[in-house]
């Protein structure tokens, strides 16, 4: 499949490294020759130098044969007019578009969106997705990762097994067989530098990071099962005031709970605006690193420090001051990846990675078709994929036993007929059925395969 990537960022080599392993034939343009050089030396793509809402330039990128076009330079004007000469000029099927300025993602500018006005087929604002990743975070006490799941009658979670869980040494078949009436199932593991998908024989130990899928209902059964019994923060302290800053306050303010929210912003113009746009938040006008103004909010009494602002030095500093004040958990914006292995050792509890984030979307909407939910697990460790069987898929009407899986494959749920269904060698897979996979990199394009995606 024929595609242009807009833009060598993170975000764009991320993609292209993906898609070329996935055997898509990319090309990459930017007007950055250094970063198109590393992409080159790097990846099995073609690098088209040039500014990409030229129809010059994606003309020499091959924009009239190709079939996806995904536009994530750090312009958003760039990234619409990309998108609309793809369409005016050269017909291109699927248009994917990153914009970052909130006030073009109103929704009184809906209908902007359209193929009669400015035909872009899926936009993703990162400040929303992070803030909403947060958010899943904050409502879902004792998880340090949830994404929703199958019309959200499943999640996906990710939690440290403490040392005061009852059933370490336990294999994941001898858990199935203790909590037979819980309908949970364990994907995937990261032990100390090793992450590796579970079989029946593997055993849980003090430390692990275990991902698995768990059935909204039991979800804070099987969560105090391994030791956690954390309730829902009373009290939220947000540092930064930027896009994700306002999104995450804005979430909290209109999901009905009584969660308290004080919101520190360096920026004084900023500051009022925050004041007069958010109705139950407190907002102060000072810096997160000062430990005056971190008393000046009770930072002691917050559940959650959550630091978003746009420099990871500040994120970092000022959640370390937080935890030492006596915030009960951290949460940090991090940019650079390179940092994320460090901070837990530190005192940071949970990192969040925007471009993991976006990237994860837009491989939703480049997979489209059947594909309900992707999202990106471990800096290219693997992919959690919510997928629709068709009738034609290579799975359908058969059992485990009759499918040839990789062991870098796991299935965790079924969802049929509005009932979350843990599947075993016996279980058949029918049309429709909703299925959440794991599925290591180097095995997405088996997935994609047994789906019959096209």
């Amino acid at each position: 499949m024929k595609t242009i990537i807009c833009g060598s960022g993170d975000v764009g080599y991320s993609i292209a490294n993906k898609l070329s392993k996935e055997n898509f034939e990319v090309t990459v343009v930017d007007e950055t020759s250094d970063k198109l050089t590393k992409i080159s030396e790097n990846l099995d793509v073609k690098v088209i130098s040039g500014l990409p809402s030229l129809p010059s330039v994606l003309m020499k990128a091959g924009a009239k044969d190709c079939e996806i076009l995904i536009a994530v330079t750090k312009s958003d004007e760039t990234n619409m007019i990309a998108c609309q000469i793809g369409h005016s000029l050269f017909d291109i099927p699927k248009k994917i578009a990153r914009i970052r300025q909130q006030d073009y993602l109103q929704g009184e500018w809906q209908n902007l969106y359209t193929k009669n006005n400015l035909p872009i087929d899926a936009i993703i604002s990162p400040e929303q997705e992070v803030a909403q990743a947060l958010h899943r975070r904050i409502i879902s006490p004792g998880t340090i990762d949830m994404v929703e799941l199958s019309e959200k009658k499943l999640k996906l979670i990710g939690f440290k097994c403490e040392s005061n869980c009852n059933h370490l040494g336990l294999t994941v078949r001898e858990l199935s067989a203790k909590f037979p009436d819980y309908l949970a199932n364990i994907l995937f593991i990261f032990r100390g530098d090793k992450k590796f998908v579970v079989n029946s024989t593997t055993k849980i130990q003090s430390n692990d990071l275990i991902y698995m899928v768990v059935e909204t209902e039991n979800l804070s059964d099987v969560l105090e099962e391994f030791g956690h019994k954390e309730i829902q923060a009373k009290k939220i302290v947000i540092i930064g005031g930027g896009n994700i800053g306002f999104s995450l306050a804005e979430l909290i303010e209109k999901s009905n709970t009584d969660i308290s929210t004080e919101l520190i912003e360096f920026d004084k113009t900023r500051a009022e605006f925050l004041a007069s746009n958010l109705q139950q938040v407190t907002v102060t006008n000072g810096d997160g690193l000062d430990n005056q103004i971190l008393e000046e909010v009770n930072i002691s009494e917050a559940g959650y420090c959550v630091a978003v602002t746009e420099d990871d030095e500040v994120n970092v500093l000022s959640s370390l001051l937080a935890k030492r004040a006596g915030a009960d958990q951290s949460m940090a914006i991090i940019n650079n990846s390179s940092y994320t292995s460090l901070l837990s050792n530190i005192g940071i509890d949970i990192t969040i990675d925007p471009k993991i984030i976006t990237i994860s979307k837009i491989l939703e909407k480049v997979r489209g078709g059947r594909i309900r939910s992707d999202y990106s697990i471990g800096d290219g460790f693997g992919e959690v994929i919510e997928a629709e069987i068709q009738s034609k898929s290579p799975i359908c009407n058969k059992n485990l036993n009759e499918i040839d899986l990789p062991k870098g494959i796991r299935i965790g749920s079924i969802f049929r007929n509005e009932k979350i269904i843990i599947p075993n060698s016996k279980t058949i897979f029918h049309e429709n059925d909703d299925i959440v996979f794991f599925a290591e990199t180097k095995c997405i394009k088996k997935l994609e395969e047994l789906l019959s995606i096209e």
